[in-house]
């Protein structure tokens, strides 16, 4: 009975995901992160918490700063392509991607606190580290089609309508459904309404393009204490833009309905957010050949996440065609991310490389969203409903072959959905890469590729089992000083 009732609440969550912003699915979108950063640490599956000396460790572990010797600025300029192919009723859809960005751009600055040698214990150096990480890149193409005789959003809109007057229909779905006579009165007494669809035998159509980004500003400063015991900490400065256009049709496809043709819903959602996040982590390296440590990324407050909404209807009913005047809205809120706890251990092979491990929990069922004007009871308690705590884990190995380091690697993220029959959305992704590295300078090229198996969600009933991939190489470029 439990998990029934978690698959209708996820289901009522996706379904209105597609009429209105503000939702739960927000809530997630925002609280994922992927660490990318520099090409050595994306080559080695992530996992760079505990190895330290690259700039992505101001965003996993801070304590990792700490392992610098010298300053250092890095530059990660990087190309995207991302692939998505859905099934929907039988029908195969596909579309693509292209995106250039960059995975960070950053300054080390290392001061050495002694030069007089000394066997007792001291605090060596400290660090100052500024720039930026990206942590999430959200550009895609989604195209999906398929033929059916079951089904149409109308019955959604008809579910919602029913028992509702006119005057009090819900401006964004079913006034516009009503206003472009896709439903209309049955029963006007009882305030019941019946669907523009003769029968079945639609074409179902949706084309969604989306793009934007996280990215994260970090200011960070670490210690090193006899080369033993590492300390850090990061302020991060978060900021996201997020921008979605979609098109979804249905369409009499054997045209042989007197009255109904076809309609077209037009969304555009466009959303900007700016937030504050704080991490501490230290490092232990009780021998040369191990080093191992642990962080906190304290909760993600996003203390302005601001929402433009915009939905255009248009109908092709009895010869006559219906394009409404688009509907707006704009609205301010709030959201706190999950707390992320991460441990880290590197094996350090004299010379030769290095073996490195991060494990990863986040529990996305405690993200909350806040306003002023709306309490947000239903979404937060949807969240708490259908989300669950990950595990992720990430591996990988950098192998020594002067000048040339050759590096391989692997991360695995569980997917956020307590129930499989609602979404998977776990994620996989393998990379490798290789790199030139000298006393004054380096060079990394690395090549990632990450696959994710899931459901998009049309309307309620109607899912499209989608397969997403995505390429993503990048080059690191620095110099040492």
């Amino acid at each position: 009975m439990k998990t029934k009732n978690i698959i209708i609440a996820a289901l009522t969550l996706l379904v209105s995901c597609n009429l209105v912003a503000q939702n739960e699915t927000e809530a997630l979108r925002y609280s994922q992160m992927y660490w990318g950063g520099t090409a050595r640490n994306t080559a080695v599956g992530g996992a760079f918490g505990a190895v330290g000396a690259d700039f992505s460790s101001l965003s996993i572990n801070p304590a990792g700063m700490g392992v610098y010797k010298k300053s250092e600025f890095s530059l990660s300029p990087s190309l995207y392509y991302g692939k998505n192919i859905n099934t929907y009723q039988t029908t195969e859809s596909e579309d693509y991607k292209y995106n250039f960005n960059f995975g960070n751009l950053g300054l080390v600055c290392t001061f050495p606190l002694t030069t007089i040698a000394s066997d007792k214990p001291q605090w060596k150096s400290i660090q100052f580290g500024f720039g930026l990480n990206r942590l999430a890149n959200y550009n895609s193409n989604i195209t999906i089609e398929g033929n059916t005789n079951s089904s149409s959003i109308i019955d959604v809109f008809l579910n919602k309508a029913n028992g509702v007057s006119p005057s009090n229909l819900d401006a964004f779905d079913t006034q516009l459904a009503y206003d472009a006579y896709i439903i209309n009165p049955d029963n006007v007494a009882n305030n019941t309404y019946k669907s523009a669809l003769q029968h079945g035998d639609i074409t179902q159509r949706k084309t969604m393009n989306t793009k934007g980004s996280m990215n994260e500003w970090d200011f960070s400063l670490s210690g090193n204490y006899n080369d033993v015991l590492y300390l850090g900490g990061t302020l991060g400065l978060v900021g996201f833009n997020y921008t979605e256009d979609s098109q979804y049709e249905e369409i009499d496809r054997l045209d042989t309905m007197t009255y109904f043709k076809n309609f077209t819903i037009k969304d555009n959602l466009s959303t900007n957010g700016s937030g504050v996040n704080f991490k501490f982590g230290f490092l232990v390296q009780p021998a040369k050949f191990i080093r191992f440590g642990g962080a906190i990324h304290t909760p993600t407050f996003f203390y302005k996440i601001e929402d433009t909404y915009t939905r255009n209807f248009s109908s092709n009913i009895d010869t006559a065609i219906y394009t409404l005047d688009p509907v707006e809205s704009k609205f301010r809120y709030e959201l706190n991310t999950p707390l992320r706890l991460l441990g880290n251990v590197a094996f350090i092979i004299n010379k030769l490389g290095f073996i490195s491990f991060d494990y990863e929990y986040v529990d996305y069922s405690t993200a909350r969203m806040r306003s002023s004007d709306y309490n947000f009871f239903v979404e937060n308690n949807t969240v708490k409903t259908i989300y669950q705590g990950t595990h992720n884990f990430r591996g990988g190995a950098e192998f020594n072959l002067k000048p040339i380091l050759l590096r391989a690697g692997y991360a695995y993220y569980t997917s956020p959905y307590k129930s499989s029959n609602v979404n998977d959305n776990a994620k996989s992704i393998i990379s490798g890469g290789i790199g030139l590295r000298s006393q004054q300078y380096f060079l990394d090229f690395t090549y990632a590729y990450s696959m994710t198996n899931g459901k998009y969600y049309l309307y309620e009933n109607a899912a499209s089992d989608q397969k997403s991939t995505a390429s993503n190489f990048i080059v690191s470029m620095g110099f040492k000083f």
